[in-house]
């Protein structure tokens, strides 16, 4: 197993790399090239406004994964804090940028979530840093595909698709309403946790007792407890937790609605949405691809042209900068680990 893994993993990362360059070359075969470079050169100037909604999606990101950490006055049944251990906005912002700019220059996706942990090693225990992070994800994903589910029930009603796209929305729509109900279920106020109970009742049926868990299942415990602490803690928390995907998500489509302004194409709201709705789709599919290559470019041309917009190559060039730039700037403030470690915390007493 541990010789076949690897290999594997080689042959999964090098069809990830061959499938991105494939796309990428059909997708620049079929793309009007003189109508791209026309619309790019009315970019021109206007390009370091249009990086104003992803400076400020990047801010709104950071602000949501702060907000994920547990305050120092946090309820003493829940999740105790190490004094002095809460990152501050810069390390935070620092520590994103840099794990964005790693996961999007490598094939696995998920590199930049240990990386985090990593990262904030010499501030925060990993079971604390990990929680945050789950928490921060688990919003932004569950929300966004619930907007995403709203937006394509419009893309479906209300506009002219080709054959097979309405589909797709369809089933977008579907999934949204399923994880909404998952996430009800364990964002509810209560107590108890879920992995330790299946847990416990495994290892009661095979006789062991709870003191011979591994290391690794003690972590993963840890993790649970300190997330549902987190997402059953404050109400303005999970207020904040919900609202900032939203408005992350509008900021998006903004994005998409100024650049085709700046080309002298304006579209409106409801295309600006759908467009963010499919790209956002299409960049989880091709999530091993690094870089997005070919990922990026095919799907904003494609959905720009089943709208019946031109424009779409632009859209995608710039968007492709505006990656590129952002990756270069998180290597650039790529933080330094400090000498020391955070000591975990322990729990209460009587707990």
């Amino acid at each position: 197993m541990t010789r076949t893994m690897p290999g594997a993993a080689r042959i999964a990362a090098l069809v990830a790399i061959l499938i991105g360059i494939a796309l990428f070359a059909f997708t620049i075969s079929r793309l009007d090239l003189q109508e791209t470079l026309q619309y790019t050169r009315r970019l021109g100037l206007a390009l370091p406004v249009l990086l104003l909604p992803s400076v400020a999606w990047h801010l709104l990101r950071t602000w949501g994964w702060a907000v994920s950490f547990p305050e120092p006055a946090f309820p003493a049944r829940s999740l105790p804090v190490v004094p002095g251990t809460v990152p501050s906005f810069w390390r935070l912002f620092r520590v994103r940028l840099a794990a964005d700019a790693i996961s999007f220059f490598t094939v696995r996706g998920p590199t930049g979530e240990p990386l985090k942990v990593l990262l904030l090693s010499d501030h925060v225990p990993p079971a604390i840093s990990t929680a945050s992070i789950t928490a921060e994800r688990l919003a932004f994903a569950l929300v966004s595909v619930i907007v995403a589910g709203m937006v394509s029930q419009v893309a479906v009603q209300r506009m002219s698709l080709p054959a097979g796209w309405d589909a797709t929305f369809t089933l977008l729509s579907i999934g949204a309403v399923v994880l909404l109900g998952i996430f009800a279920l364990v964002a509810r106020r209560g107590t108890g946790n879920y992995l330790g109970r299946l847990l416990n009742k495994r290892m009661r049926r095979n006789g062991a007792p709870p003191s011979r868990r591994s290391t690794v299942v003690r972590f993963i415990l840890e993790v649970e407890r300190n997330l549902l602490a987190l997402l059953r803690g404050k109400r303005r928390r999970l207020a904040t937790l919900t609202l900032l995907p939203i408005v992350c998500y509008g900021v998006n489509a903004l994005e998409v609605w100024a650049i085709f302004f700046a080309i002298g194409e304006p579209i409106g709201a409801s295309e600006a949405l759908v467009i963010e709705t499919f790209v956002r789709l299409a960049s989880v599919a091709g999530a091993a691809v690094p870089a997005s290559l070919g990922t990026l470019e095919a799907s904003h041309i494609a959905i720009a042209t089943a709208l019946g917009l031109s424009g779409g190559g632009a859209l995608a060039l710039a968007r492709r900068l505006r990656a590129l730039l952002w990756a270069a700037l998180g290597l650039a403030l790529y933080p330094r680990l400090g000498s020391t470690r955070p000591a975990a915390p322990t729990a209460p007493a009587g707990n």
